[in-house]
């Protein structure tokens, strides 16, 4: 009877485990979607209020959003997740 509670135990931490990890990826998806449309909407308003060359648009988009990306690199915790 013992091995069948460890057993049960067992099962539902991994269960848990796997649901906290799934919703924390989804919460880190829906914020880094969130980050990155208002970083093109911004840029979009001030390019248009502006006037500035559509390349310099281009180049301020991948450069914000690389420079994110390598900000937020950082935040993962990798031993946490295995």
């Amino acid at each position: 009877m013992a091995t069948d509670d460890t057993s049960t135990t067992t099962t539902t931490t991994r269960t848990v485990g796997t649901v906290r990890r799934v919703a924390r990826t989804i919460a880190r998806l829906a914020g880094d979607f969130l980050i990155v449309t208002c970083w093109v909407v911004f840029l979009t308003l001030v390019f248009l209020e502006t006037a500035w060359p559509g390349w310099s648009f281009y180049l301020l988009l991948v450069l914000g959003i690389g420079l994110y990306v390598t900000i937020t690199a950082a935040w993962t915790d990798s031993d946490r997740d295995q």
